[in-house]
This record gives C-alpha cells, structure tokens and sequence, in this order.
C-alpha cells in the first residue's frame, strides 16, 4: 500500500509504497537525514532509524528524486534567471539601434520640405520688398529706375539695383556712393562689399563673389529695365499685371552693383535653367505681386510675359 512519505527541508514527497521507498533508498537518493514517516498522519523520523531501509552509503541525489512535490506555506521561490531579461533587453536595443535610421529617412523629406518652404517665404518678401522699392521709386521720379547706367563709350556704371537701396533703408549706404565715378571705382569698391539682406536668397550659400562683391540672386528684366532706360508705368502697355520686373535666379549670380545684371527672363528661366527651388522661379510682377512660374512654362507664354508692350494675347501660367 502506498502510504509513505518522505519529507526533505520544506519539501515532502509521497505517498510511496515500501517497497518504492527501499528501491530509492538501495539507489542513493534518499539519505540518512532525510525524515520518513508511515501514514498520512503522525510523526516523521529519521531514515537511518528505520531498520534495513538505508544502505551504509547516502547519497545526495535528492534532484534526482522522483517525487510528487507538495508545496508547504513557507517554500521559497525558486530564483529566476536573469538570461531572459538580457535577451528582451538586447532585442530592444537592437531594435532600436534600428529603428533610428528608419525615422530619420522618414522625417528628412518633411524636415527639408519645411526647410525649402521658409526659404522660399523669405525670397518672396525680398521680391515683395524690391516691387515696394521700384513702386516707391517711381513715385518719387516718375519712371523705374534703368536696368543700368553707362557712358555714350558703353562705360557701365549702375545698377538698377543701386538706384532703389534709399527704399530699403539703405539710404546711408546710398550717399556714401559716388556716383559720378563708375560703380568699380576704388572710391567705390568697399561699399559694394556690403551684402544687402533684400537681395539675398537664403536657398543659396554663395553670397559674396570671388572678387568679395556682396552678390544679389535677383535679376532683372531687361526688355522693361532697360539700360539708359526711363520706362514707366504708362509704358507697360500689356499690363502691369502680365509683365515681369524681375527674377529669382539659380545660378550666375552678379554683385548688385553690376549694371550688367538684367537679362531676358527666357535666358535665366524656364527648360534648361537651373533654379534655386524645386519646379520653377518666383517671379516679381511690375504691378508688385510674386508669382510662381513652373520651370515648363510654355516658351511663348514666357516671352509674352517679358515683354512690356508687344500686345501677346496671355492665358493661365
């Protein structure tokens, strides 16, 4: 009959028949000291005080017991290992050494896409500001100022840009120039140094030329700007509104003081021109409005834009 239990610690095992508990015992895996009581009640004693059941040698295979365990009130919790918890941490940080990258290439499109679009606020102003200056110009003399000076000898010396920096606050800037000496006069040549915050596009790192002439990333347009020119509202028979004055440029860039620097709008814009924006270049219109031009706008759509007075029929662009 099964009725015998052994009890190691605060461990009992049981219940075990005879002669269960004399083969265990024959094996070693029960000891000297281990307690052994007959029944379910009633003390327990020692396995060497029963006759015949212990062997001279114990053994302390008590591991290898094969038991039924009967948790007592105070057994303790076997230690966990910590191998499991290394494991989760170092997937975590694998991981996560991982997924740096992945949200990095994820948010840099959206970072650089804010980037471009506070810039291209900021180059909008400066056109804004430079229409303001032209219109304030042409308040006070009654034309736009000429796309440059030069001599009856084709000697240039100033720009259109020159002209409207007393509209910028720039004025003492303005009565420092002598302008009865060409703007490449040493007389001169320090003061064209000075960078001119409206002129400055920030999308562009190159602000100064090699010469150390502060650079403008503005051109204008020189079918209305024309050098020598005295051109007028009234003269702008297409339309202020459908006339470009000026243009954001990509590239070749000139100091503001260079009476040279107008162009024909077909020249710096549109298909084959680089521009300082994604898809296009933002535009100043004669009546002061910006506008977005897409770097396909149809050639002749361009060309009747640039031109003041030629009458060309203009759709949408």
């Amino acid at each position: 009959m099964a009725n015998w239990y052994v009890k190691r610690g605060t461990q009992t095992a049981g219940p075990l028949t005879l002669e269960r508990l004399k083969e265990l015992a024959a094996q070693g895996k029960i000891q000297n000291t281990d307690q052994v009581r007959k029944g379910e009640e009633g003390p327990f004693q020692q396995a060497g005080q029963i006759p015949g059941l212990i062997p001279e040698k114990d053994s302390e295979a008590w591991d290898e017991f094969e038991v039924n365990t009967q948790s007592q009130s105070q057994t303790t919790a076997p230690k966990k290992s910590n191998t499991t918890l290394i494991v989760i941490l170092a997937i975590f940080a694998g991981g996560g050494l991982l997924i740096i990258p992945i949200l990095i290439a994820l948010l840099l499109p959206a970072v650089q896409q804010a980037r471009d679009a506070a810039r291209r606020s900021v180059s909008k102003n400066n056109l804004k500001q430079i229409g303001l200056a032209m219109h304030n110009y042409h308040d006070t003399y009654l034309v736009f100022p000429p796309g440059g000076t030069e001599t009856t000898e084709g000697k240039p010396y100033h720009s259109w840009q020159t002209y409207i920096i007393p509209f910028m606050e720039q004025g003492r800037l303005y009565n420092q120039i002598d302008f009865d000496q060409p703007w490449t006069d040493p007389a001169n040549q320090s003061l064209f140094q000075q960078e001119i915050p409206q002129y400055i596009n920030p999308a562009i790192e190159e602000k100064v030329s090699p010469e150390g002439l502060g650079l403008s990333h503005y051109v204008g347009n020189k079918l209305l700007l024309k050098t020598n020119g005295n051109m007028g509202i009234r003269n702008i028979l297409d339309g202020t509104a459908n006339t470009i004055m000026a243009i954001e440029t990509g590239q070749n860039f000139k100091p503001w003081g260079d009476p040279t620097n107008i162009a024909e709008p077909a020249a710096i814009m549109g298909p084959g021109n680089k521009t300082s924006f994604r898809g296009g270049n933002q535009v100043l219109m004669s009546d002061g409005a910006v506008r977005f031009i897409s770097e396909n706008i149809d050639p002749a759509v361009l060309k009747a834009l640039s031109t003041p007075d030629r009458g060309e029929v203009i759709g949408e662009f």
